[in-house]
């Protein structure tokens, strides 16, 4: 499965930095994983902006969370509606 991201057309340059060294990071992780392949929920991150730092997204909540909305947001405007957000992912982060 060829990756895809809502949030960038670029998912070989960090979005943070542009730095070409990137992982990808699944918006929501874990049992969701695959619902961020689904609906293109995903965003390149230069190492230590993905997982190797305390600024890693991985680790900072401010900016997980502004991840987590830009995604809900996208959803809302074009897959469905808050409701089914929630169905779906199983909490709102609006």
């Amino acid at each position: 499965m060829k990756l895809w991201s809502v949030i960038t057309d670029d998912l070989e340059h960090c979005l943070i930095t542009g730095d070409s060294n990137v992982a990808i990071h699944h918006v929501f992780g874990g049992p969701d994983r695959k619902l961020s392949e689904k609906y293109g929920f995903l965003v390149p991150l230069r190492p230590d902006w993905h997982n190797m730092t305390p600024h890693s997204v991985h680790m900072d909540r401010a900016l997980d969370l502004s991840l987590k909305r830009k995604a809900q947001a996208y959803y809302e405007a074009h897959y469905g509606s808050r409701e089914e957000f929630r169905a779906e992912f199983r909490k709102s982060y609006m």
